[in-house]
């Protein structure tokens, strides 16, 4: 679909820099994704609710401080 919009050129260009797009297009479609995806994954997390955990708060610490040590992949 073709459209005529007023873009904000700095924005579109810190965009592109942030997305590692090259094209306006690009730029923009990799963008509504994003924002897309977002939702989705705010929405998927939403409807799994909570888990209860039977921690302490000191077992909590322990966990949270074993978890800044893992590297991930």
């Amino acid at each position: 679909m073709k459209t005529t919009v007023d873009i904000d050129t700095e924005l579109l260009e810190a965009a592109k820099r942030a997305l590692g797009t090259h094209t306006a297009k690009g730029t923009i479609d990799a963008s509504l994704r994003s924002v897309v995806r977002r939702r989705q994954l705010r929405e998927l997390a939403d409807s799994l609710g909570k888990v209860p955990l039977e921690l302490t708060p000191e077992q909590l610490l322990r966990q949270r401080r074993k978890r800044r040590g893992h590297v991930s992949r």
